[in-house]
């Protein structure tokens, strides 16, 4: 059993280190997106229910030459008043309320995010195997 605790605690290393390395690629990933100005048409904060439990979004409508977006990445609603003019980004057909959120949506970003959460269960299973490792003895 130690043997494995081992071989575990090794895994979730590299699995931490592999996170870390990926999260510095994904902030200087250069990726392509046009700055434009939208003219908000609504702007609602909803509430959904999610494995029985509240959650709120934001669901803000802009409108830029003529079609109508969601924008995407929203934090807030309250910063988004209708009849107003907004800077978004326009990226691959949809508009995004910060570069942030162009980002998150690149490929080594969602690499990132299976080894964060990877590193996140490798410490639980890491942890359960020095318990029982410690226990045998």
């Amino acid at each position: 059993m130690k043997k494995k605790a081992i071989i575990s605690s090794i895994i979730t290393v590299l699995c931490i280190v592999a996170a870390v390395v990926l999260r510095i690629a994904m902030d200087k990933v250069d990726v392509e997106y046009t700055e434009v100005k939208a003219t908000v048409v609504s702007s609602e904060e909803r509430v959904r229910r999610v494995y029985g439990k509240s959650q709120k979004y934001y669901e803000v409508v802009v409108e830029y030459e003529g079609r109508e977006y969601e924008l995407q990445n929203v934090y807030n609603s309250y910063s988004y008043m209708p009849g107003r003019e907004t800077t978004a980004y326009l990226h691959d057909g949809k508009l995004y309320a910060n570069v942030a959120g162009i980002t998150s949506t690149t490929p080594v970003a969602t690499v990132y995010f299976v080894f964060l959460f990877a590193s996140v269960g490798m410490v639980i299973v890491t942890c359960m195997l020095f318990s029982k490792a410690k226990q045998e003895k």
